[in-house]
């Protein structure tokens, strides 16, 4: 039997690629702006304080809101410790880079890191 969250988590999947072209401009921007080199997406859908609203799932054809945030934010928050961060650089600037999405479903969240 499928966990609840686990359902949240395959939706997730298939919907991604609808935010696609959305992930690469803010990744881009937070890059070239100077803001950092490490951006997090926050994918949910219940009201979040952890970074900058970028698409409101009530305002475009979607089922998630999305934020950007950045891993340093993550860490001064206390939502990943200094081990984390160490492996989330490696996965976000590493020989396969990846975008790192914080999806939050109901009670849980899960880090997925999705390809570029």
């Amino acid at each position: 039997m499928t966990q609840p969250s686990d359902s949240f988590i395959e939706k997730f999947a298939v919907d991604v690629k609808f935010y696609h072209a959305l992930m690469t401009e803010a990744f881009e921007g937070v890059i070239n702006e100077g803001v950092s080199k490490y951006p997090v997406f926050i994918f949910h859908i219940q009201e979040v304080t952890v970074g900058i609203l970028i698409a409101d799932r009530h305002q475009i054809i979607g089922d998630w809101s999305v934020n950007i945030s950045t891993l340093e934010e993550f860490y001064i928050k206390g939502l990943v410790t200094i081990e984390q961060v160490d492996e989330i650089k490696a996965k976000i600037t590493g020989s396969r880079p990846q975008y790192c999405c914080l999806v939050l479903t109901e009670d849980k969240g899960n880090m997925i890191f999705v390809p570029r």
